[in-house]
């Protein structure tokens, strides 16, 4: 099947990823570069539960940098963690493009606490068969939580996330999903450029004046498999 067909929203993604250290400057940097970058909402958390196969099956297509893969993950906002009212998210990549389904859940569903596999059959049970066939092999394995500025170049053409104060928690060893132990990570501050494919020159000109390189970092991978590390982009953009 043709991804690219069948996926209609289609962006380009470019991640730069530097220490935490750099936010001062980093902020000042889009302050005052000549795409009029603003503010587009208010800042918040974002938190996200990702799902992967018993033997990490997104992880290694991530990691092995296959071009056509995908990850589903819950994710909600703000502090809560017992009980959150979420949207599943399905989320892909083809090439250096990627593209997002989401759904949002009809009722609030009970997380921390909660046993692993009682909690995919709580979640499956709240969507449709379709999206209930892509999580019959899944289990949670990474609980992400940072705090998430947005922003947008001064035509709305290019939009940018800035997260910092990341949190990760391993959930594989665990039979209960919890956020009490944070995974030590190292002290990360990214910031996403988001366009659709015509406007990718004007992203990359934004990308020119700012002091932090491109990068590939997957918040997901870098949770499951630290010594990935937040990396130089092995692919053309």
């Amino acid at each position: 099947m043709d991804t690219r067909s069948e996926h209609a929203n289609l962006r380009y993604e470019l991640k730069l990823a530097s220490d935490e250290a750099g936010y001062p400057e980093l902020k000042m940097a889009l302050r005052l570069h000549r795409a009029g970058i603003r503010t587009l909402y208010p800042t918040r958390v974002v938190q996200s539960l990702y799902l992967d196969t018993t033997y990490g099956r997104a992880l290694q297509e991530n990691l092995g940098g296959i071009s056509e893969r995908e990850k589903i993950r819950l994710r909600w906002y703000g502090d809560e963690s017992r009980t959150v009212a979420g949207v599943l998210e399905r989320k892909g990549r083809v090439n250096s493009l990627g593209w997002k389904e989401v759904l949002p859940l009809p009722a609030k569903l009970a997380l921390a606490g909660q046993e692993r596999r009682r909690f995919v059959r709580e979640l499956a049970r709240l969507t449709d068969a379709r999206w209930r066939a892509h999580l019959a092999t899944l289990e949670p394995v990474q609980w992400v939580r940072y705090r998430r500025e947005y922003l947008t170049s001064a035509d709305l053409r290019v939009r940018l996330t800035l997260d910092r104060e990341l949190f990760f928690s391993d959930q594989r060893p665990l039979a209960r999903i919890s956020d009490a132990e944070r995974a030590p990570r190292p002290r990360l501050l990214v910031l996403e450029l988001k366009c659709g494919p015509e406007d990718l020159d004007g992203a990359r000109t934004i990308l020119e004046d700012l002091p932090v390189p491109l990068g590939r970092c997957s918040k997901f991978a870098l949770a499951s498999a630290p010594e990935s590390g937040a990396i130089p982009s092995a692919f053309e953009v």
